[in-house]
């Protein structure tokens, strides 16, 4: 884990410094002088050479100091701070819906494999799953909000001021951002179960006088659920992603918005700072599956 971070640390860092643009130049505009400019990169540490300026930065973020913004001359720390419960909850609320409902509808599939219910699924899945989050959070802001006025479509209201509105803005752009995954969830969690279906421990429970409800729930399911694991653990990285396009549909003021505006403005030490946040919940996931496969089948660990 820590040789991974150090890599996508030392990747973002210089990814930066090969992209065209400069920080001091965006702040300053384009009518500045350039003794102005070399003095404000002077300021701001960027005539120092590449690898100093990196290891610089590395020690700072392991003590926690993410360096301050060349925009808003705020703390990284206290500008990810105010953003990160928004995108962390729409992220929660988003998984909470891909579990509650890729699950049964995955074991309804593939209870009834062949029916026409099988097929209908089939073909939604196949559409759902070629639709992309920030079109779906389009359909839902015209259907559910300017037609039938479900909920005010740019009327973000803040976790400080209405927790229970908050949350309740938040169900639309997490429907858009689930819709997909749990398409592909249903499709992987079908498939899994109908491989496992015809193994050979699936004839030994049923010859033990196991019904077809107690061999699929403590047999089958169980089993089935590991490829599903390491797809939901990739795809909470990627719904934070994600969340950045469908932030800006729903005018949400989450980490999406300040990242494209940093981004816009060469604000480096947030987008680096936001990236390297992705970077852990990406590791820190994997980690979890990796537990998760112990305890769902402890054969692994052997």
């Amino acid at each position: 884990m820590l040789l991974t971070l150090f890599g996508v640390s030392f990747l973002v860092f210089a990814a930066f410094e090969i992209i065209p643009g400069d920080p001091a130049i965006s702040k300053l505009g384009t009518d500045a002088t350039p003794e102005m400019i070399a003095a404000l990169r002077e300021q701001m540490g960027l005539n120092r050479p590449f690898i100093v300026r990196y290891f610089d930065w590395l020690g700072d973020c392991i003590r926690g100091d993410f360096g301050r913004s060349y925009s808003y001359n705020r703390t990284v720390i206290s500008m990810i701070g105010d953003k990160l419960p928004i995108t962390v909850t729409m992220t929660i609320i988003s998984m909470l819906l891909v579990i509650a409902v890729s699950i049964p509808v995955a074991l309804l599939l593939a209870k009834y494999m062949g029916s026409t219910i099988d097929r209908a699924g089939y073909i939604s899945n196949q559409i759902l799953m070629a639709v992309p989050s920030f079109f779906l959070g389009i359909l839902i802001t015209y259907i559910f909000g300017l037609t039938l006025r479900f909920f005010t479509p740019g009327g973000y209201i803040s976790y400080r001021q209405n927790f229970a509105g908050f949350i309740g803005y938040l169900l639309a752009p997490s429907v858009a951002i689930a819709i997909p995954k749990c398409a592909m969830s249903v499709k992987l969690l079908r498939s899994a179960i109908l491989e496992e279906w015809n193994k050979d421990y699936v004839r030994t429970a049923y010859s033990r006088g196991n019904s077809t409800m107690q061999v699929m729930y403590r047999h089958v399911l169980k089993n089935a659920l590991i490829p599903l694991i390491t797809f939901w653990g990739m795809a909470v990285a990627d719904m934070i992603a994600g969340s950045i396009v469908v932030e800006q549909v729903f005018n949400i003021p989450g980490l999406g918005r300040i990242l494209l505006t940093s981004i816009s403005n060469r604000d480096y030490p947030v987008v680096e700072a936001i990236i390297l946040l992705i970077a852990v919940v990406v590791i820190v996931m994997n980690l979890i599956v990796d537990i998760l496969y112990r305890c769902i089948d402890p054969r692994i660990s052997k």
